[in-house]
């Protein structure tokens, strides 16, 4: 019973510990938001008044509704074409036998172990090229963006939403084409429903994938389609370049920042957690 104590209480005191280092940083994000541009630098942790006006401008100074939105539309548009898409293959890889599945498989799995960074450069050589070739402007346009984060975010849909059909007897399939339902209608009003949790999964990493870059971001966009990360590190860097760093605004923007993944992880909890417990067990 002593060891059990003492195994108990180490146990206490490291999730004591681990949340300690995970909340002081937030903390001090919150202090250092509502403290004014001239103490800063004073190294005192606590300000001699509350600098609330940081988060009223902010929004001017530093853009950041725009950035918003453009993370949003940017993020939301990745989301959803990588859910869709990954339904579909998922299904077909999951459901029929072709010359050629296990070499897809295999190469989705190659994709997932390429450092993002290692693709920056070619992606960005063959998106100048066809601009040059076709007379198109693709650098700094909203769909330019979405399919390049496609190109990491649908390998990882994909085999999430293949663990999740694997999971789904295929009997129920057939007893629905036994009853003289079509394909298409088999997959909206059977397999659909069975599959929302993982979808959820799916569109909420993808979502996330999208929205925490800045490395493709900074290359691809411009100042009118920018996301939230390469505005507030253009910000940084415009202080850097002698204009001053308004800390205070910009611990507030990245705090604000963070409301659109609060939101949709409350929105969603209940299908994030279906989904990812559901999707560890192999019937």
């Amino acid at each position: 019973m002593t060891q059990s104590k003492t195994w108990v209480r180490i146990r206490f005191a490291g999730i004591v510990i681990l949340g300690l280092i995970i909340i002081i940083p937030f903390l001090y994000m919150v202090i250092m938001s509502l403290t004014p541009d001239s103490e800063v630098g004073d190294g005192t942790l606590f300000p001699s008044h509350w600098a609330w006006g940081n988060y009223v401008t902010m929004w001017s100074n530093i853009g950041l509704g725009q950035y918003l939105m453009n993370s949003v539309i940017i993020s939301a548009a990745t989301g959803f074409l990588a859910t869709v898409i990954a339904f579909g293959a998922a299904y077909v890889i999951s459901r029929f036998k072709f010359r050629g599945r296990k070499v897809l498989l295999y190469s989705l799995i190659t994709m997932q172990t390429v450092p993002q960074v290692m693709m920056l450069l070619p992606l960005f050589i063959v998106i100048v090229f066809i601009q040059q070739a076709f007379g198109i402007r693709l650098v700094g346009q909203y769909y330019t963006i979405v399919t390049t984060y496609l190109t990491f975010a649908l390998p990882f849909a994909c085999w999430l939403l293949i663990s999740y059909f694997e999971n789904i007897p295929i009997d129920l399939e057939e007893a629905a084409q036994v009853d003289g339902a079509t394909r298409l209608q088999l997959l909206f009003r059977v397999v659909l429903p069975l599959m929302l949790p993982g979808m959820v999964v799916a569109f909420v990493f993808s979502f996330l994938l999208s929205w925490g870059d800045v490395l493709f971001a900074s290359v691809l966009t411009s100042n009118t389609t920018r996301t939230i990360g390469v505005g507030l590190q253009a910000f940084l860097s415009a202080g850097d370049a002698g204009g001053g760093v308004y800390w205070g605004q910009l611990m507030a923007a990245s705090l604000t920042s963070g409301i659109p993944i609060v939101v949709i992880f409350l929105l969603l909890q209940r299908y994030i957690l279906g989904g990812l417990t559901s999707g560890a067990v192999k019937s």
